[in-house]
């Protein structure tokens, strides 16, 4: 699953423009609301992280990463047995 956007709803993480009204088991019914500072930078880093993992997943015979479906990336080839 993709990370939520840093300033989604802080309930269910969906971007302000596209929210209307949703329902989650915590919150109920509710429109977005401003996420905590804490939340946008938990989620800017979960993003970051992500990006980081996904550099990983090219192997030396493939052309791009398929999670990124980019070769502009500096290539991760070894694994953690080689190390």
């Amino acid at each position: 699953m993709a990370t939520p956007n840093p300033n989604g709803c802080r309930h269910d993480g969906i971007d302000q423009r596209t929210h209307a009204r949703q329902w989650t088991p915590d919150a109920g019914w509710h429109a977005w609301e401003k996420p905590t500072q804490e939340q946008i930078k938990d989620r800017m880093r979960a993003r970051r992280s992500a990006r980081t993992e996904r550099i990983r997943h090219s192997g030396p015979d493939t052309k791009f990463c398929v999670l990124c479906l980019s070769g502009e990336h500096q290539r991760n080839d070894a694994t953690d047995d080689e190390e």
